[in-house]
């Protein structure tokens, strides 16, 4: 089997499977975190998870300014966003146990 050519609609595919899965594992992993630590430690979770993943979107010395405004932009809003859903799940999951 080939790599899917980048772009393709194969890829876009394979990359969106990739992604829910990863969402359904960090929503699992979520889940037990809140059962072990309580639901009100998910927020602090989600905060430092937060503050770490700004710093993986740091300037590179091959990124241009408007790369990383774009991404720290993209993480702002629907990185933020993203990860408040999953944890809102993972609260109302664990506290159905």
């Amino acid at each position: 089997m080939s790599d899917p050519e980048q772009g393709s609609a194969e890829a876009v595919y394979v990359s969106a499977m990739v992604g829910e899965m990863m969402r359904r594992v960090l929503g699992d992993a979520l889940v037990d975190l809140a059962r072990t630590k309580g639901v009100s430690y998910l927020d602090i979770f989600m905060q430092h998870e937060l503050a770490r993943y700004q710093d993986l979107f740091r300037e590179r010395p091959e990124d241009g300014p408007e790369a990383t405004k774009m991404l720290r932009a993209w993480l702002v809003i629907e990185g933020r966003a993203a990860l408040q859903d999953v944890v809102a799940r993972a609260s109302v999951e664990a506290g159905r146990d």
